[in-house]
């Protein structure tokens, strides 16, 4: 008798989905990933470190929590670009009137001010540790700022732009080389760990404020737009959502881990330099290898978020007043879109070579992106909410209900930090 394997006429088509569903992925990928990677920018970079080298590894938890709220606000994005066509300054605008447009777009550009600043301070900084003048160091950043988008390609822009992303894994390679304790990093996942110490609650609110920022609610759907993502695109897109968003919180977690080693190690002085302070944890690994790898890390995170950051504005206002938008058109046929992303940078880079303190700003400033988050993210919500607008993509009465959950407590938590904040507390 004869065997007849089961399994095998299976096995083909099982392997041949599983590719299909891969290329898929791989297709859509970009929107995404980019603006998670981006998220990592110079700000929560610092942010972080000064976590880790003020706290050890208590900063852990939090971040590890934040990862199912980062996919949550993040994919109502990618639902709202695919069964709308519309980016989220332009969405709101068609439902809601121009004077609430106005308010979502001016309310995220407002804040972007400083993150633009904190990009070339951070790219200033990083430069510096490998020697490289602070002049050089914008100049460049300019040049490819600029150069990045002129493609004429959407296409050929996310290209470049992913393989920029890559860069910031330089971080978890520097974790890795600060040796970590195993025990120590793990103990970082206790509940409450460091909630008695003073100035933790407000450190996990900036952290909070790093990792989810209003700017990135508006890229994420504009570019999705851009690529021309469809509904049968949206699971591909969903993974590529959660994808990042575990990414993004690796890159952070790598920073803390990093920082509390080097501390634990010893670690005391700082460096300094584009009104930028690494702190003591990143500053006690800026020594030969580790030099280079912080330096990457920083001129990549910097350099990644600038551009994400100048997109998500000038799509917001191109939307906001119907003017051509989209990369895959020249500067002339889109001029306003171009001029803004270019112009808005420059400010911010005369201003981070003569800054000589920016830290406290800075994580001043992730403070007020959680209470800045509110009010695009309540468009967010209701509009993903919206039967009339995404069909049978709506939210279900329990998303909602989680969604309407943790928008009160992020406004809760910024109202708090912003008070204290005001107060000197």
């Amino acid at each position: 008798m004869v065997d007849i394997p089961v399994a095998a006429p299976l096995a083909v088509p099982l392997r041949a989905a599983t590719t299909r569903r891969a290329a898929h992925v791989l297709r859509v990928l970009g929107p995404a990933w980019i603006v998670m990677i981006a998220d990592v920018d110079a700000a929560s970079v610092i942010t972080a470190a000064q976590a880790g080298s003020s706290f050890g590894y208590a900063m852990l938890l939090p971040l590890a929590l934040l990862i199912p709220v980062l996919y949550l606000v993040q994919e109502m994005t990618a639902r709202l670009a695919v069964a709308t066509g519309l980016g989220h300054a332009e969405l709101i605008r068609e439902r809601y009137g121009m004077r609430w447009g106005a308010v979502a777009v001016t309310s995220m550009v407002a804040i972007d001010l400083v993150a633009y600043v904190a990009e070339f301070a951070g790219i200033v900084l990083g430069a510096s540790i490998v020697g490289i003048p602070a002049g050089v160091a914008v100049a460049g950043a300019l040049a490819l700022h600029t150069g990045i988008v002129l493609t004429g390609s959407y296409a050929r822009f996310e290209r470049l732009v992913l393989v920029l992303s890559l860069g910031l894994f330089a971080f978890v390679a520097l974790a890795v080389a600060a040796r970590p304790d195993p025990s120590a990093v793990l103990a970082g996942f206790a509940p409450a760990g460091q909630f008695g110490h003073d100035g933790y609650l407000e450190l996990v609110v900036a952290t909070i404020g790093a990792v989810i920022m209003p700017w990135m609610l508006f890229y994420q759907q504009a570019a999705s737009v851009d690529k021309g993502l469809r509904r049968d695109d949206l699971g591909a897109a969903r993974f590529e959502t959660m994808a990042g968003s575990i990414a993004s919180q690796v890159l952070m977690a790598a920073v803390v881990v990093a920082a509390a080693a080097a501390v634990a190690a010893g670690a005391g002085s700082t460096i300094s330099a584009g009104g930028m302070v690494l702190p003591a944890g990143l500053a006690g690994l800026a020594v030969g290898g580790g030099a280079v790898l912080i330096a990457a890390g920083m001129i990549g995170a910097g350099l990644l978020a600038a551009i994400v950051i100048s997109l998500s504005s000038a799509w917001a206002w191109a939307e906001l007043f119907r003017w051509p938008r989209s990369l895959n058109l020249t500067p002339r046929r889109a001029p306003m879109f171009y001029g803004l992303y270019l112009l808005e940078i420059l400010p911010a880079a005369a201003v981070a070579l003569l800054a000589t303190d920016l830290v406290g700003v800075v994580v001043n400033a992730m403070v007020l992106n959680v209470l800045v988050l509110a009010v695009p993210l309540t468009f967010l919500i209701r509009l993903s909410s919206d039967r009339a607008v995404v069909g049978d993509l709506v939210n279900s009465p329990r998303r909602q209900a989680v969604l309407w959950t943790i928008t009160a407590v992020l406004l809760a938590l910024g109202l708090w930090s912003t008070g204290a904040m005001l107060l000197g507390g």
